[in-house]
């Protein structure tokens, strides 16, 4: 059985974790996997955002430790590649052309919280949790800081890795680590079909370009951060979208946006 399958649901692709037996642990091929799946969806013209989905009962329960109980046996450059194809993941993120939403109906823990963490936009049930219990088995939750110190409060974010306690997908909704929160399934879907609608509509060469220049005015010093969106905003006033976007606003009528082949800017 195919770890990942990698799908398509309207302008919505999806690549859904499938080893629901084990709680879909993530690992090497397994991010592999994730990622081969997402580029996919980002050279697809046709898919307007791409949704990370799971199998079973669980979202994501995170490293395999199977794997990571032999990690000590092993020289130290082997044990330090050991996590790569998920850096490599993550790093992905942060750049990625399309917006990417986590879809979770079940425990996210440790890895899987981090790869909810990577997300843009974050849907979630009620059966939902979130924890990083790395502590409880001798490790620190690391690669996963990069994204998570981003979407949650500091302090918070350390009472969750020092002690391990899960976290409630009401009170991830309460830090806005959750965007939406629903009752179930059906409605999880619901909800993703029509975020997705709502991207689909939306100028991609605004996604494209705006998701990268969030990222690093979001990191900027304010005086700084106000300089450089001045400089980045050329890209927008010479583009075609917002020509586009401008006339079909003022004759009334829906835009007609360029097919945004994907590349990197």
């Amino acid at each position: 059985m195919e770890s990942v399958l990698v799908s398509q649901r309207g302008s919505l692709g999806l690549v859904t974790l499938n080893r629901p037996e084990a709680r879909n642990p993530i690992d090497s091929p397994t991010a592999d996997a994730i990622l081969a799946g997402m580029e996919q969806h980002f050279a697809d013209p046709d898919i307007r955002s791409v949704g990370i989905a799971a199998t079973g009962d669980a979202f994501c329960a995170g490293g395999d430790l199977r794997q990571m109980r032999h990690l000590r046996a092993m020289p130290a450059e082997q044990a330090h590649a050991w996590p790569e194809s998920i850096v490599i993941l993550h790093h992905r993120m942060l750049d990625a052309p399309k917006p990417v939403i986590a879809l979770v109906d079940g425990p996210a823990y440790a890895g899987g919280m981090g790869l909810v963490g990577m997300c843009d936009m974050v849907i979630a049930t009620r059966r939902a949790s979130f924890a990083l219990p790395e502590v409880r088995v001798g490790m620190f939750p690391m690669i996963v800081v990069a994204h998570l110190v981003r979407s949650i409060p500091r302090k918070y974010l350390m009472q969750l890795m020092l002690t391990g306690e899960p976290m409630s997908a009401e009170e991830a909704h309460r830090l806005a680590f959750v965007t939406t929160l629903v009752e179930d399934t059906d409605e999880l879907w619901e909800r993703a079909d029509s975020l997705a609608a709502t991207l689909a509509e939306v100028s991609p060469l605004a996604i494209r370009l705006g998701r990268k220049a969030f990222g690093v005015l979001a990191d900027l010093p304010a005086a700084q951060a106000l300089d450089a969106a001045q400089f980045m905003n050329l890209a927008f006033f010479h583009g075609s979208d917002l020509q586009e976007g401008a006339e079909a606003f003022l004759e009334r009528r829906p835009p007609a946006w360029r097919r945004q082949e994907a590349r990197d800017e």
